[in-house]
């Protein structure tokens, strides 16, 4: 049976002259009328040499992109960061002899954030993180996805149509800033299985069948690695008035749409429970410092009674240009370039998903960032005029580029009009290793998994430690925290 091609994104591209986008044309155009009045009032050649090459120098690096960015997005990343290490900013200290004695808080843009408990109106409990710079609440959902063996073809595609009618249904209302569906492998440590079997054992068994399920706990299961499943959601702040400062009150709204997305994630082969606040006590401490993950598994819920929100940051960590050290481990953080070329099927991203024996801490993140219900309508509209435009001014190979665009363009106008969402996306992959492990190694098979997946991954330069916190997927939104302005971005 035939499987169904997924495709037809385009990324967002004002059209301008020469196959320029319109921002740029502006500036150029205002840089060569500046020249001709420079030149008029001064009559002089030197004059206007001098000034065409200063225009030369504005303009170049503005339209210029090298690895999806500006040569002005690299020059004013490269002097914020060097301005962050002259003031200190990518080292941090923490720990027993640090500022503050005994609080180990998140570094970074965590570092105004506030963990919290509530419950539903079903008596279930709920984690609820709050990142006060931004206003945002995320809630974190534990997921055990549905492995495609002995599914018949219909069922995953009804499954996938289930997740894209989950996303349209949270874009709607405009409430929800973006969806962070995360997939962690991990090295298995067995003593999460271990403890289920023990629990699963009764006294009154058979000694066969405990000693058949006590060697089923001591299997490793292959590699070594196992895999969990997460998805995050992230609203902006519910309400107007008090009720946006009350935490409790934006709780109780959350809360109240629990229900809701659970059973749309259930309906899309994805069943999830939220996860509560020792659970996010145990993930974080577990990312940052790998030697914990034993201990921290060991203690299960009671790791509550020991650790709060602000004692399971990192007590040291260094962020360096090209990668993260954090508590004697190094990881290294990739982002999506370019979004797969062409019509896919559901299974484009197996091989950068799969475990790894030689990559055993690997975790790719999709960030889904969800426009409301007006911002789509005016947007693909937009996206096709801009379509239109560039298929009347290019030729040649990139007019053959532009009437494809026109094509998807106008289908996502069509199904935009029959009521599916309009969805930004983006990927971050993110592995850590001991200090000592093979950082080259670990690139090149970063590399040949996203070749193999039709994926385009760069690193992250000049903000490992932040794109390592957003990989987590407990609600840290890249894009809203942005440094650079869109104008002098790609």
């Amino acid at each position: 049976m035939s499987s169904r091609m997924y495709g037809r994104w385009e990324r967002p591209r004002s059209a301008g002259f020469f196959g320029l986008t319109w921002g740029v044309s502006m500036v150029g155009l205002a840089l060569i009328v500046t020249v001709m009045v420079g030149f008029l009032l001064t009559r002089s050649v030197s004059v206007a040499l001098g000034l065409v090459v200063a225009a030369a120098a504005v303009f170049i690096p503005v339209a210029v992109t090298i690895d999806g960015r500006t040569g002005w997005e690299l020059v004013l990343l490269r002097i914020q960061f060097v301005a962050a290490r002259a003031r200190g900013e990518h080292i941090y200290r923490a720990g027993r002899f640090a500022r503050i004695p005994g609080v180990a808080k998140l570094p970074g843009l965590w570092a105004d954030s506030r963990l919290s408990e509530y419950e539903t109106a079903g008596g279930g409990r709920f984690a609820m993180l709050q990142l006060r710079r931004s206003d945002h609440y995320t809630v974190v959902l534990r997921v055990v996805p549905r492995g495609k063996e002995l599914v018949d073809q219909p069922q995953i595609d009804a499954w996938v149509e289930g997740y894209g009618h989950f996303l349209a249904t949270q874009s709607r209302g405009g409430e929800v800033v973006a969806v962070t569906a995360v997939l962690d492998n991990v090295v298995e440590t067995r003593l999460k299985q271990a403890r289920e079997v023990t629990r699963l054992i009764r006294p009154q068994a058979p000694e066969y069948a405990r000693a058949v399920m006590q060697e089923a706990a001591a299997d490793s299961g292959g590699i070594g690695v196992r895999i969990e499943a997460r998805i995050a959601i992230t609203y902006r702040a519910i309400g107007k008035g008090r009720v946006r400062r009350d935490e409790a009150e934006q709780a109780r709204e959350i809360g109240q749409r629990l229900q809701g997305v659970l059973s749309q994630l259930a309906r899309a082969g994805l069943p999830a429970t939220p996860l509560q606040a020792w659970e996010v006590l145990a993930l974080v401490r577990t990312r940052y410092d790998l030697a914990s993950q034993r201990d921290v598994e060991a203690a299960g819920a009671q790791l509550a009674e020991t650790q709060s929100w602000d004692s399971v940051g990192p007590l040291s960590h260094v962020d360096r240009w090209d990668h993260y050290v954090h508590d004697g481990a190094r990881s290294v953080t990739w982002e999506m370039d370019a979004a797969p070329r062409g019509a896919v099927m559901e299974t484009v991203l197996e091989e950068l998903l799969r475990p790894r024996a030689d990559v055993p801490r690997k975790r790719v993140a999709i960030v889904y960032r969800l426009h409301s219900a007006a911002e789509a309508t005016s947007l693909v509209d937009s996206d096709f005029r801009d379509a239109i435009a560039a298929e009347q001014t290019e030729r040649g190979i990139a007019s053959a580029s532009a009437r494809i665009r026109v094509g998807n363009t106008s289908a996502a106008r069509e199904e935009q009009a029959r009521g599916a969402g309009l969805t930004r996306f983006g990927v971050l992959v993110t592995v850590t290793d001991h200090l000592d492990g093979d950082l080259p190694g670990i690139e090149a098979s970063v590399k040949a998994m996203s070749a193999a997946s039709r994926l385009s991954v760069r690193r992250c330069y000049g903000f490992q430690a932040s794109a390592f916190a957003a990989s987590l997927g407990i609600g840290l939104v890249l894009p809203e925290h942005s440094s650079i302005s869109k104008r002098v971005s790609a």
